[in-house]
């Protein structure tokens, strides 16, 4: 059960979002790959919520979770009024649930600008198999022929089997940084950060000595990355900052190290990360963490302040869960309730996390921080 939505027509420019749904027909992972005139290119997201599909196809359980999404960038060697070929395919059930023949029309408002930058993309990576400096970014490692995609300018540099993942075309914007991201920021001054999970980056946020890296290509993405072994060499970045990304890190305490690895001695890092807060796969979830749980993977570092921000206050992890459950309630009873309770903590959220005091708001928080230094040796 299968559905295209957009494109609408045969027609597609530079930069396409392919969408729509699937419905497989056992309860199991869903891996979507899109083919490029015949070669594999990219792949898309699927579990989207759709309502629609869900009301349609009442008696199918998988329907509500059934939407899919993702973005194709066709290759410049490709001209406008070249016919393409489009195949979707479902990877683990190997079955082709679309070909199709596109005509590319030219859009020249979505070329992909490159953003001014402080450092060069080649100085910096490394192949994450063998450690060899990847001297070209748009090819596999010259030692171990490690495989690196490129789309547009931006390598990616994938665990053996993932394919490329785009959001070109999203509008959602991360969230801002938060002010204690801008004061290290400005304490850093121009020295080499990166963003581990930058999301799709607000434009007024982008700095050239930032580094920008996320598992999935967003307009202003640097370096798409998943593999454990982060493709950089020793002591390179003078800090490190993600916000709400280690609870989507499938082994979070190889990830510090790997950060610590990468960060130079004396060089700060700032992580804040999920703990009261509901299922949220971006494109995965796996560990929610208390303030002790964070602090025991951070050990590596020297703490210099952690706890709870405004930010990750309770009543923000009340409205997420509300807001998340939402969907799946059938009874309306209940809907109109837990809807008259988040609209009551929209209004009154902030009076809440008054009354609870500091000991009430570390119980029940919805995130928590922690911000360390790499000890000069």
């Amino acid at each position: 059960m299968f559905n295209l939505d957009t494109p609408t027509n045969k027609k597609i420019s530079y930069i396409t979002n392919f969408s729509g749904w699937f419905i497989p027909e056992e309860n199991q992972k869903v891996r979507l790959n899109v083919s490029l005139n015949g070669k594999t290119y990219v792949t898309l997201s699927h579990g989207i919520l759709r309502p629609d599909v869900a009301a349609a196809f009442p008696q199918q359980e998988n329907a509500l979770n059934s939407g899919f999404s993702g973005d194709i960038l066709i290759p410049h060697t490709i001209k406008p009024g070249e016919i393409i070929e489009i195949e979707i395919s479902e990877q683990n059930q190997n079955i082709s649930l679309l070909k199709k023949e596109f005509t590319l029309v030219a859009n020249e408002s979505q070329q992909l600008q490159p953003r001014k930058r402080k450092f060069e993309l080649k100085q910096l990576l490394y192949c994450p198999e063998c450690g060899s400096k990847l001297n070209q970014i748009d090819r596999s490692c010259g030692v171990c022929n490690y495989p690196v995609y490129t789309r547009g300018n931006t390598p990616h540099i994938l665990q053996k089997g993932d394919l490329p993942f785009l959001r070109l075309t999203e509008t959602e914007k991360t969230h801002p940084y938060s002010p204690y991201v801008i004061e290290l920021l400005t304490k850093i001054g121009d020295g080499l950060v990166l963003d581990f999970g930058a999301g799709n980056t607000p434009e007024g946020d982008l700095r050239p000595n930032i580094c920008y890296l996320d598992v999935q290509q967003y307009p202003h993405t640097d370096i798409v990355c998943n593999t454990t072994k982060l493709p950089f060499p020793d002591a390179i970045f003078d800090a490190v900052i993600s916000q709400a990304v280690f609870e989507h890190i499938p082994n979070p305490f190889l990830t510090a190290k790997e950060l610590h690895r990468i960060l130079k001695p004396g060089g700060i890092i700032f992580i804040d990360t999920a703990f009261m807060q509901p299922l949220h796969g971006d494109p995965s979830h796996y560990f929610n963490m208390t303030l002790h749980g964070l602090r025991l993977v951070m050990s590596d570092f020297e703490e210099l302040r952690s706890g709870i921000r405004p930010y990750q206050y309770p009543s923000f992890g009340f409205i997420m869960q509300l807001e998340a459950v939402l969907p799946y309630i059938t009874q309306q009873a209940w809907k109109n309730k837990l809807q008259d309770w988040r609209e009551f903590l929209l209004k009154e959220g902030k009076n809440l996390d008054m009354a609870l005091g500091k000991k009430g708001r570390e119980i029940v928080a919805a995130g928590v921080f922690f911000e360390g230094i790499k000890a000069v040796k």
